[in-house]
């Protein structure tokens, strides 16, 4: 279908690579469960398999599909040599085991008293639809509460709500203070100004990608930092900076400026650091550093 929509008959579907636009996102793909697969008509994000067999047979001879995925870096061992390195490709499962696999998978992992359809059910679609989703119509008493039509109650996304994409979707940051370290060189001049340029650096493992959000925190009151990309809300109970573990970090009555940094590709990789300098305004001259601290957020929307 991506073929035909696209109209490109080359075209192999990178997973959420497309979505994060990182390298070792490359054919990631989410799973379903191994349960209730009897019956099904088609498997794998391309319905490329219509019976589970086939699918132990592809796992068991360890032969990716395509060259394509075949040379990307993040293609397993795990997939193509499982029984260790040096050990010939796949499973090495003999027919009857392979009959075994399937077996169990179709009829082990299947419950016939599985409710599939329920004839009363607004829920016509795998997801909820228009009608589950029109609150004004249909359900006054969320919409008296907030819910707001064509929107999932908690404001997230239909399907998927882990971290990673809640913040794709926008809705909310990840906090990567603890992925980065700084260095900082300081300088004042006479009419009350501090520059201080940021050497930001990636320590951690992984990769640090989407927009780096800058949060300066317990800035003085007679201290304001030009070029602000805004203001973290704040003086709402609701409020601010929303962490993955879903605490809320209120700033101080105003809130905290912040400035929004558009990585190199989108991405900071491990070891990797850019620069970047923050301009303050003093009410007076003053001699002494300005005192705060910073919190670093990957995402992109408002604070």
């Amino acid at each position: 279908m991506n073929r035909l929509a696209r109209k490109d008959s080359g075209f192999i579907d990178n997973g959420r690579q497309e979505i994060t636009g990182r390298a070792n996102d490359a054919f990631m793909f989410r799973t379903t469960t191994m349960r209730q697969l009897k019956g099904s008509r088609f498997f794998f994000h391309s319905g490329g398999f219509t019976n589970v067999r086939d699918v132990v047979e592809y796992f068991n001879a360890g032969v990716p599909q395509n060259s394509v995925t075949g040379a990307a870096s993040t293609l397993t061992p795990r997939f193509t040599n499982p029984r260790g390195p040096g050990s010939p490709r796949g499973l090495g499962l003999n027919e009857e085991q392979v009959e075994d696999i399937t077996d169990f998978l179709e009829n082990g992992l299947y419950d016939a008293a599985f409710v599939k359809f329920d004839p009363n059910s607004t829920t016509i679609t795998m997801q909820p639809n228009a009608r589950d989703l029109t609150y004004s119509v249909y359900r006054p008493d969320l919409a008296a509460l907030g819910a707001k039509d064509g929107f999932m109650p908690s404001g997230r996304p239909v399907s998927n709500n882990d971290p990673l994409s809640r913040r794709d979707a926008g809705l909310e940051f990840l906090n990567v203070t603890n992925e980065l370290t700084t260095t900082v060189t300081v300088d004042r001049d006479a009419q009350g100004r501090e520059v201080d340029v940021y050497q930001i650096t990636n320590n951690s493992s992984s990769v640090v990608d989407t927009n780096l959000q800058l949060i300066v925190r317990g800035l003085a009151n007679n201290a304001r930092l030009e070029d602000a990309s805004g203001i973290t809300q704040s003086g709402d109970p609701k409020l601010v900076v929303y962490l993955p573990s879903g605490d809320l970090q209120p700033g101080p009555e105003g809130g905290d400026p912040y400035i929004s940094v558009i990585l190199p590709n989108g991405v900071l990789e491990p070891g990797q650091s850019i620069s970047e300098t923050l301009v303050f305004s003093r009410g007076a001259p003053n001699k002494s550093n300005l005192t705060y601290s910073l919190l670093f957020l990957s995402g992109q929307g408002k604070l």
